[in-house]
């Protein structure tokens, strides 16, 4: 087990927790064992050679039960009270303007529920019967939808649900009436809404509806433009129709004037006018032209086909040749089949985009037959904008896995280099390794009718052949390896994300590749899980990441990729809470890793891959799947793998996993950080600059320090310097003016001479007792001169005092004595009046001053308590 990262991805946890009426909480649990050293080393040698693929030691251990899941996924083990992404609510397409969002298209029917319910009852009681009640019409719309393929209109489905609902609670006749009020307003709301299920085509409904939200408003506009360019130049031919004599043609002339036209000659009329014409008339050439591009204009008609659908065989049902505005085509090589039907169609169009254009410049009288004319005979898609392109109808080619990663894969590269256009559709089962087997796609056999859980299976079993025998063959990556080509691997799973996929690749005028999982599994008496939990778990797996690549055509520039969506995209495996009660019925609390071999054990085929390990068969060689493949290879050749497994008692189990689903499970983790590295989320490249960037600062920093610290040094020796040279001339101003009298010895005194006494100076005295007595006074004074001399010096050093140009005005050292501290007229420290203060204040001031300017020197009251201590603690500050 490992730490949750702080940087969770929330919103995966939030989809992984979304049950109704879940009860109370079931921990799995441990079975209580009795442990046998002597069984567990005989036991872990069989274990080893399973893991090393020998078949004998497969015959020993249990078989995995049919209803174990990975621990993570035990608690969504009813599907009937799982609440998901699924049904979602369509917006009608035709509403919007061409430039929808995704969230503006489709939404969860959960939060289409409450946003509408909210919107006309806002207030916390109104409408309180249908607000408690939304869930169980959730409910009961996704089991109406079991039976149903595609979208469905949303208003009478809500009809049906709502009667349900007031046939279930059997309401009193006032709550009746006024829960079938606000069912009334729900079901108007929903308009010309649609609501779809996760049915066995999730994918191809959720384009559809994407290619009606581009295409309608667009050929809205393209109608728009026709007209104005037919009124252009139909004026311009007015105006050259009013230049000519049939214009001014006598009985026009009587015409022109309505009722009066009976009382004059129109003749005479004409025979007195001018009919001289003063502008130059249009040449042959050019009217003939206007007239060509009018016919074109006029008789130009939109053909109700959106999309063309070009798959392989049958597909599930029969929807889509039902669907009036889409074709569906069926052929053997569907991306070649596309290309040619993409040119087509833009052959069709090029006659309308080329009389268009010349419709423009006709109108702005810039039309040069010389630079033109070649132009517009030799005009096709190539030619065409941007806008021209976008209005091709859609070509979508439904691929299959295996066929573009083998056979088909000239045709599929052809198309992806071509740019045109056209959307190819691949879906994958992320368990296999395409052109390894059979990877049931869009295009090969069709989808069994839903089971008693509503979930709907593949009718064809993948081939028996072992995908981890070799590397697996990454379509995207060689979609990527095209670079003018749009490519995206996404699932239905996560309906934002897929339709963003197909709206960026709908406004895009390059080829599009899309790589779908929908979660569709072979037909097995495994514990049943919804389709949408299971493609939910091959993104959580790793074994189907998330990425969009939209390159701008004839950009140098290399594209961004687009890594949002998948969960915990830093780290190399999504971790969750996990928490099971031990063999001592103890509650043990901790963090687990969810695996490509955790999403493995939900695909029949790959659980031969997995044995039941027995209970009490405890080893340090057995460590769960995310720490063996954290390891080194050289170390974990030593270790046996082991996954966390729940069966339906609730039960815990320990799985020991081969060693080919753990070399699976590194290719997925290799992919998986080649694709960080290409998304700039853990790239090594952008490792080494930023740890290059960060020594660079870290060693100006340093230098800056050593700078610093050097001046601070030299400034703070200045100051000591200045200082101690003017306590020195201090000294010696106070010595010059030394009273000598306070200097004089009592031996001195003893002779007699007491200067202070009055008239002392007129004592006469004998000259040579006198110069005796100054011979012997000279050397006292000089001595003592020189001792005060050296006491003064020494004792200077010993008193406190305060660099003060170093303060930086803190305030720290005058709230512990104001007295003791003083700011001079620039606000920096001065040393106050040390009576009304401690040595130990002192001390305590120089510890807390960030400028280190405070220098305690010797404490000057012998009797204070601590000093021994103090005199240690203000050392540092003394030097």
């Amino acid at each position: 087990m490992t730490t949750t990262p702080a940087n969770a991805d929330a919103d995966n946890r939030r989809r992984l927790s979304q049950i109704a009426d879940a009860g109370p909480e079931r921990l799995p649990a441990l079975p209580m064992a009795v442990k046998d050293a002597k069984a567990t080393r005989e036991l872990l040698f069989t274990l080893r050679h399973f893991h090393l693929g020998d078949p004998s030691a497969t015959e020993k251990l249990e078989e995995v039960g049919k209803d174990c899941l990975p621990v993570l996924l035990d608690p969504f083990r009813n599907t009937s009270r799982l609440r998901y992404d699924y049904p979602l609510f369509l917006y009608p397409s035709a509403d919007g303007d061409g430039d929808q969002k995704a969230d503006t298209l489709v939404v969860r029917l959960a939060d289409w529920l409450e946003q509408n319910v909210h919107a006309f009852a806002p207030e916390d009681n109104a409408a309180r019967i249908l607000k408690d009640h939304l869930a169980w019409i959730e409910y009961r719309l996704r089991a109406d939808l079991r039976v149903k393929e595609g979208p469905v209109p949303a208003a009478p489905l809500l009809a049906i649900a709502g009667q349900a609902l007031q046939r279930h609670l059997k309401l009193g006749e006032t709550d009746q009436e006024r829960l079938g009020a606000d069912l009334e307003q729900l079901q108007q709301r929903a308009g010309q809404g649609q609501i779809m299920g996760y049915g066995r085509s999730p994918a191809l409904h959720l384009l559809l509806h994407a290619v009606r939200s581009r295409v309608v408003p667009r050929r809205q506009r393209l109608q728009e433009q026709i007209n104005i360019c037919i009124q252009g130049l139909e004026s311009l031919l007015s105006v050259e129709w009013r230049k000519t004599d049939e214009s001014i043609e006598p009985r026009r002339a009587r015409d022109s004037v309505g009722l009066g036209g009976g009382l004059f000659d129109p003749l005479a009329l004409s025979s007195v006018m001018d009919h001289s014409r003063g502008t130059r008339v249009m040449s042959a050439h050019r009217h003939e032209r206007i007239e060509r591009v009018l016919t074109v204009l006029r008789t130009w008609h939109q053909e109700p086909v959106l999309a063309h659908f070009v798959r392989l065989g049958s597909v599930a049902a029969d929807w889509l040749s039902e669907s009036p505005d889409v074709v569906d085509i069926a052929d053997p090589d569907p991306c070649a089949r596309a290309s040619e039907l993409f040119e087509q169609e833009a052959a069709k169009l090029s006659e309308l985009f080329s009389a268009l254009r010349i419709a423009r410049l006709e109108i702005d009288g810039i039309y040069d037959a010389t630079l033109h004319d070649p132009w517009f005979a030799n005009f096709q898609w190539q030619g065409f904008s941007a806008e021209e392109l976008l209005m091709v109808p859609a070509v979508i080619a439904l691929e299959d896995a295996d066929r573009v990663a083998g056979e088909g894969l000239r045709s599929f590269s052809q198309l992806l280099s071509s740019g045109r256009p056209v959307q190819i559709l691949v879906r994958v089962m992320p368990a296999y390794n395409p052109g390894v087997g059979p990877n049931p796609g869009f295009a090969v056999g069709a989808d069994k009718d839903p089971d008693q859980h509503g979930n709907r299976h593949l009718d064809k079993e993948p081939s028996d052949q072992d995908p981890f025998q070799r590397f697996r063959t990454e379509l995207g990556y060689l979609g990527l390896s095209h670079r003018q080509a749009a490519v995206s691997q996404t699932s239905a799973a996560r309906h934002e994300h897929l339709m963003q996929s197909f709206l960026a690749a709908l406004d895009a005028t390059c080829t599009s590749l899309h790589l779908i999982n929908t979660g569709v599994r072979p037909p097995h008496d495994l514990v049943p899980l919804n389709a949408w939990l299971v493609a939910g778990a091959a993104i959580e797996g790793r074994a189907h990441p998330f990425f969009r690549v939209d390159p701008i055509p004839h950009d140098c520039d290399p594209p961004e990729m687009d890594f949002s969506e998948n969960p915990q995209p830093d780290m190399d495996w999504p971790v969750h809470p996990f928490t099971y009660m031990d063999d001592a019925g103890n509650r043990v609390v901790g963090d687990l890793a969810f695996t490509f071999a955790d999403y493995c054990l939900l695909i029949p085929p790959m659980r031969k891959h997995f044995r039941v390990i027995p209970p009490g068969c405890d080893s340090e060689a057995l460590i769960p799947m995310q720490a063996y493949l954290a390891m080194p290879q050289d170390e974990a050749y030593q270790k046996v793998p082991f996954l966390w497994a729940v069966d339906g008692n609730g039960v815990l189990q320990r799985l020991v996993v081969s060693r080919g689903m753990a070399l699976g499970c590194l290719d997925r983790l290799n992919y998986w950080r080649t694709l960080q590295a290409m998304a700039g989320v853990r790239n090594r490249h952008v490792d080494q600059a930023v740890e290059r960037t960060r020594a660079e600062q870290q060693q100006q920093a340093s230098e800056e320090r050593e700078r610093l610290l050097a001046a601070h040094a030299a400034e703070l020796d200045q100051v000591r310097r200045q200082a101690a040279g003017e306590s020195m001339q201090r000294l010696t101003d106070r010595l010059l003016g030394l009273d000598l009298a306070a200097g004089m010895s009592g031996d001195m005194r003893s002779l007699g001479f007491d200067p202070t006494a009055p008239g002392a100076t007129d004592i006469p005295a004998d000259t040579g007792a006198q110069q005796d007595t100054q011979e012997q006074l000279a050397p006292a004074t000089e001595v003592d001169a020189l001792s005060a001399i050296e006491e003064e010096t020494t004792l200077g050093f010993d008193d406190p005092w305060i660099d003060t140009p170093l303060c930086t005005s803190c305030n720290d050292c005058l709230k512990i004595n104001p007295a003791l501290f003083i700011y001079n007229e620039e606000k920096q420290a001065l040393l106050g009046d040390l009576n009304n203060a401690t040595f130990a204040q002192l001390v305590e001031a120089a510890e807390l001053c960030p400028a280190k300017c405070i220098h305690p020197g010797q404490p000057w009251n012998s009797s204070e308590p601590g000093l021994d201590e103090l005199i240690e603690r203000a050392a540092p500050f003394n030097q």
